[in-house]
């Protein structure tokens, strides 16, 4: 994750400044962080970090850098998706005057109604899975993604990513673990557990 803005030093600026600082807009803030993260894996699967891997003639090393590659790959997408959307958040401009270009707009927190919630959404995916210990990243937005309305009033359901979903997820204390899934794969996935623990997740 990128460092949250303002930090303490942006903060004295503006106090020495005597102005206040503007909200940061989550779009942008998402852009950062899965621009982040893709510079991660992109070190991960490069470089020393590669070398560091050991003979790729190993299975488990092998199965380790095939995990990288994929998790690259979607990375990318997100961030490809987040530069292509319309940015959100126009303090300017009224609601009533905006068009369908500016469907993104959905994305400022606090501008529209909420669902039930995205904890409880992704539990029932789980549920329609047969409730596995961990569902995959990927696995788990694309289900999610055929759900009607909008995502904790940020995003429509069927505009989540990967980095989208992590995000929303955050403020729940809950982030993806590398899992063994069972058919074998090793992927960045939720665990149901932490969904069920989290509180807006207990029946």
């Amino acid at each position: 994750m990128t460092t949250a803005f303002p930090t303490l030093l942006d903060q004295l600026t503006a106090t020495l400044r005597g102005v206040e600082l503007p909200r940061e807009n989550p779009h942008h803030r998402a852009i950062l962080d899965t621009f982040a993260e893709v510079q991660r894996l992109d070190e991960r699967i490069t470089g020393p970090h590669l070398t560091a891997l050991g003979p790729l003639g190993d299975a488990g090393q092998l199965d380790q850098l095939t995990g990288a590659l994929a998790e690259r790959l979607a990375a990318g997408h997100d961030l490809a998706l987040l530069l292509s959307s319309h940015a959100c958040c126009y303090p300017d401009a009224a609601e009533e005057d905006m068009t369908e270009d500016d469907a993104d707009f959905l994305s400022c927190p606090g501008e529209h109604p909420r669902p039930s919630g995205i904890v409880q959404a992704a539990l029932d995916v789980f549920a329609e899975l047969g409730d596995p210990d961990a569902v995959a990243s990927q696995e788990l937005v694309a289900a999610l993604r055929r759900l009607p309305g909008v995502a904790e009033g940020r995003w429509r359901y069927a505009d989540l990513t990967q980095a989208r979903l992590a995000q929303l997820l955050a403020p729940y204390e809950i982030s993806t673990r590398d899992v063994t899934l069972p058919d074998g794969r090793r992927r960045k996935a939720y665990r149901r557990a932490a969904l069920a623990t989290a509180p807006a997740g207990r029946r």
